[in-house]
C-alpha cells in the first residue's frame, strides 16, 4: 500500500504492525522537515499511533493550550494533533483549522478513530466484510489487497447520465466507500464493527458584510502559508486566483511562483489576464498547454492518477498544471477552488434566485434580474434552466430523454436509479442550491481533481476559499450580496476590488478553469485516437450506451456539424477506467 501511495510521500515512509493492526504512511514533508516528522508516530507511552495527511494551520495555537504533560519530540502539526485527540478526544476536532485525513489507533481501547476534514478536502476511503477493515488515501491501495474490482453500475450511469461524481459515500467501485465530508468513523477491531458520526455542521452567522469577508480571506490566505518551504500557486487569470495571489504578494516576503493553463488562440484562453497579475506582484509564471502528443503520452497515467471517471478535459488541464509545478521543484501551492461555489459565480445559480424571486412573488424584480442578464451575458442559460425546473418532474423526464440524452440506455438507468434524478433539477432556493453545491454536486468532486492531480506529482494544494470561517461567512450573505443586476459575486467582488489590477476586477465574463474541448477533439491525431476507443468491441458492448447513437454523435462531432465533447470525453475517460481498473485487475 505504501508503494501504490508513494507519489503522495516521497520524502519518507514508514510501518507499524502489531496484533491488531498494520498502519503505514508516504510523507510529504512540509512542515519540521527532520526525521523526527516520521509516520506513524507514537504519543509518549506508545498506546497511540497516528498516521495523517493534511495540514493543520493553527497546530501552534493549540500546542500552547495543551497542558505541559505532553512532551513533543517534533516540530510538527501530526504531533499536536494526536496529543490534541489524546487530551480532549473528539472535541480536538472543532478547534482544528486545516484539511485532513488522519486515522489514530488507541491499543488500550484497540480502536481505530477515523477522522476527515469538514469539506472533504483530503480523501479518506475504506472497504470493511467481516474480517478486515482496509483504508487509505487512494482507491489504488485498497485494491493492492484482495479485494473485488467491481464497477458500481449505479455511480457510472449517474456519472454518464446527469454529471454526478463524488456526489455520496459510494464511489465507482462497489463496496469501497468514501468517509463523508466532516464526519470520524470508530472501528472497534474486537467486534471488527464501525459506526460513523458527523461531527460538523456550519453555523450561520449575523450581518456579514464587506469588511468581513475581505478580513476573513485574507486572514485565510495567511494562516495557509505556515509550511517550512517555499508557498507559490495556481493562477487561472479570473477574480478568485488573482486574489490568492494579489494577498499573497502582500503576505510573502520572497518572489513566489504561479503556475497556469494557457489555450493560444482559444477564445477561453486568459493568459492577458494572467499576465496582468503577474505584472502587479513579485511573481515568476510559468505555462502550460494541452498538447497532442503530450495527451496521448499521458492520457492513462491521468486515469490512473484521478482513480475515478472525471467529467471534463479541465481535470487534464489540471493535471498539466501540477506536473510544471513539480518539475519547477514546488511542493505547497494554494488554488481558487471553491470561491465560484461559495459565492454564486455561475449563472446557473441565477435559476434558483429567480425562484426565490417567484415564489416571493417579487414579479417586478424577477423581470428586471432577467432582462439584466440577457444584457450582460447575452445568453438565456439560466432562464431555460429555470423554466425546466418549473416544468411537472414527468416532462422533465421526457425532454431530459427526447432532447438531451438520446445515447443513454434508459433502460438500464431506469433498474438502477429510479427515483434518482439530477437532483439539481429540484425547485429550490439559492440557499439550498448553493448547499447542495457544497456537500454534493461540485465541491466534492473538484476537491477529489484538486488532490488527486496534486499529490501524482506530490504537491500539497491548499484551498483558502474552503477555509471554515470563509465558508460560513458565505454561507450567511442574503441573495442580493450574491447576485443583483445580471451580475454574480457581488460581495465577494466588492470585497476583493481594491486589491485587483482594474483588468481583472472589471471582468464580467465567467470562464472558470475553461479548456477548448470541441475543437481538441476534433484534432486529427486526437479523433483517431478517440475512434479507436469508441469503436473497439469493448466499448460497443458496454450496456450504458447505445452506440449506434454514439457513433452518429461522433461524426458529426469530428465533422464540424456539432458539439458533443463533453459527451466524448465522458466516453473515453470511462473506458479507459474500465479497462485500467476493472478489467486489468
Amino acid at each position: 500500500m505504501n508503494e501504490k501511495t508513494r507519489n503522495r510521500g516521497p520524502d519518507d515512509q514508514g510501518v507499524f504492525v502489531d496484533n491488531s493492526v498494520s498502519l503505514g504512511n508516504c510523507r510529504l514533508a512540509i512542515i519540521d522537515l527532520s526525521p523526527q516528522g516520521h509516520q506513524p508516530m507514537p504519543n509518549e507511552d506508545n498506546t497511540l499511533w497516528i498516521i495523517y495527511n493534511g495540514e493543520v494551520y493553527n497546530f501552534g495555537e493549540i500546542k500552547e493550550k495543551l497542558p505541559s504533560k505532553h512532551r513533543f519530540r517534533s516540530k510538527t502539526d501530526t504531533e499536536v494533533v494526536l496529543h490534541a485527540y489524546e487530551q480532549w478526544g473528539t472535541d480536538c476536532f472543532a478547534m482544528f483549522n486545516g484539511m485532513w485525513a488522519f486515522c489514530i489507533y488507541d491499543s488500550k481501547k484497540q480502536e481505530l478513530l477515523l477522522c476527515r476534514d469538514r469539506f472533504g478536502i483530503k480523501p479518506l476511503y475504506y472497504y470493511a466484510d467481516w474480517e478486515r477493515f482496509i483504508f487509505s488515501s487512494m482507491i489504488t491501495a485498497i485494491l493492492s489487497h484482495s479485494v473485488p474490482a467491481t464497477p458500481n453500475d449505479k455511480a457510472i450511469m449517474q456519472f454518464l447520465a446527469y454529471n454526478l461524481e463524488d456526489h455520496k459515500a459510494d464511489t465507482f467501485f462497489e463496496n469501497i466507500l468514501q468517509l463523508e465530508q466532516g464526519s470520524f468513523l470508530r472501528y472497534d477491531l474486537r467486534a471488527k464493527k464501525f459506526v460513523i458520526t458527523k461531527w460538523y455542521f456550519p453555523s450561520l452567522r449575523g450581518d456579514v458584510d464587506e469588511r468581513a469577508i475581505r478580513d476573513g480571506f485574507e486572514q485565510s490566505v495567511k494562516l495557509q502559508t505556515v509550511a517550512d518551504v517555499p508557498i507559490g500557486s495556481c493562477l487561472s487569470g479570473g477574480i478568485d486566483s488573482s486574489s490568492i495571489v494579489c494577498t499573497l504578494n502582500k503576505v510573502l516576503d520572497y518572489p513566489f511562483y504561479t503556475f497556469s493553463f494557457a489555450a493560444p488562440g482559444s477564445p477561453i484562453d486568459e493568459t492577458r489576464y494572467i499576465q496582468e497579475v503577474g505584472r502587479n506582484t513579485k511573481t515568476m509564471q510559468f505555462f502550460t498547454e494541452v498538447s497532442d502528443g503530450d495527451f496521448l503520452a499521458e492520457f492513462e497515467d491521468f486515469v490512473m492518477a484521478l482513480e475515478e471517471p472525471v467529467l471534463g478535459l479541465g481535470a487534464y488541464a489540471q493535471y498539466r498544471v501540477m506536473k510544471l509545478a513539480h518539475e519547477y521543484g514546488a511542493k505547497v501551492l494554494l488554488d481558487g477552488q471553491g470561491g465560484d461555489e461559495l459565492f454564486a459565480g455561475y449563472v446557473y445559480y441565477f435559476s434558483y434566485y429567480y425562484y426565490d424571486l417567484l415564489r416571493g412573488f417579487h414579479w417586478l424584480r424577477l423581470s428586471h434580474e432577467v432582462g439584466q442578464y440577457i444584457l450582460n451575458f447575452r445568453n438565456s442559460f439560466p432562464i431555460a434552466m429555470f423554466m425546466f425546473m418549473m416544468l411537472p418532474e414527468s416532462a422533465k423526464d421526457a425532454v431530459w430523454k427526447t432532447i438531451l440524452n438520446r445515447w443513454i440506455n434508459h433502460g438500464l438507468l431506469a433498474d438502477l436509479c429510479q427515483g434518482c434524478p439530477d437532483p439539481r433539477w429540484a425547485k429550490m432556493s439559492l440557499d439550498e442550491a448553493m448547499k447542495l453545491t457544497l456537500y454534493s454536486t461540485a465541491i466534492p468532486h473538484l476537491l477529489r481533481w484538486e488532490d488527486k492531480n496534486s499529490m501524482r506529482w506530490s504537491i500539497e494544494a491548499r484551498v483558502p476559499f474552503l477555509d471554515a470561517n470563509l465558508v460560513e461567512m458565505a454561507m450567511s450573505l442574503p441573495a442580493e450580496d450574491r447576485l443583483k443586476n445580471g451580475s454574480t459575486k457581488i460581495g465577494f467582488k466588492k470585497a476583493v476590488k481594491d486589491i485587483l489590477p482594474e483588468m481583472i476586477s472589471a471582468r464580467k465574463d465567467k470562464i472558470g478553469f475553461g479548456t477548448p474541448v470541441d475543437d481538441f477533439l476534433r484534432r486529427p491525431r486526437i479523433a483517431h485516437f478517440c475512434r479507436e476507443i469508441l469503436y473497439s468491441d469493448s466499448f460497443r458492448n458496454r450496456p450504458y450506451w447505445r452506440w449506434e447513437t454514439i457513433e452518429k454523435m461522433f461524426s458529426a462531432h469530428v465533422q464540424n456539424k456539432d458539439n458533443c465533447g463533453k459527451e466524448i470525453w465522458k466516453w473515453i475517460n470511462l473506458e479507459m477506467w474500465l479497462r485500467k481498473f476493472i478489467e486489468k485487475k
